[in-house]
């Protein structure tokens, strides 16, 4: 599961990489109670948290543990280096990459979800991404970079939602569906 704190983030921290995966384990369990008990089973977590019980698809859980109106979509899990030129992709676009098939965000304090297709979300970030803020936020040997997207652009535009990058607040169309 890939969880940062981009905002309130402050010049010159550092993240420590297993405090950070141990807020997304309680994340991913705090999800689990709340929202898929029925529904879901837990992965490995390798290339997705969760798989849907009825239709066997993945879905990718970023979770995040601030008060914002934006997200913070990470591009960069290990932003590329010269040591490591390849990088690694965070995100929707390693979510894609996996073929997950929902990558869904929670604001944890706002109990705010936002489900998306990865794919599309990651091309429309990637066309789009020099009108968003990036933010560069530095863990132990490696940085990670996203975009810090609002929160509107995806409840109110009508330019992600007729391209189903953006397929609402709720889980119920994927999760209650009975084929």
């Amino acid at each position: 599961m890939s969880e940062t704190t981009a905002t309130k983030f402050k010049a010159g921290r550092t993240f420590s990489m297993a405090a950070q995966l141990k807020k997304g384990k309680a994340a991913e369990k705090d999800f689990m109670e709340r929202y898929g008990m029925n529904a879901l089973d837990r992965t490995d977590g390798r290339k997705g948290d969760f798989r849907i019980k009825w239709s066997r698809a993945v879905l990718e859980l970023k979770a995040d543990f601030y008060d914002s109106k934006n997200l913070f979509i990470e591009r960069w899990s290990v932003m590329p280096t010269d040591e490591r030129p390849e990088g690694k992709a965070g995100g929707p676009w390693q979510s894609a990459a996996n073929g997950t098939a929902y990558f869904v965000y929670w604001m944890t304090m706002q109990d705010e979800l936002f489900v998306f297709e990865p794919s599309k979300l990651a091309a429309y970030i990637d066309t789009y991404g020099k009108k968003f803020r990036t933010v560069h936020v530095r863990n132990k040997g490696y940085t990670t970079m996203g975009y810090v997207v609002p929160q509107d652009l995806f409840k109110v535009s009508a330019d992600t939602a007729d391209k189903g990058i953006y397929l609402g607040n709720s889980l119920d169309k994927i999760l209650l569906f009975t084929p």
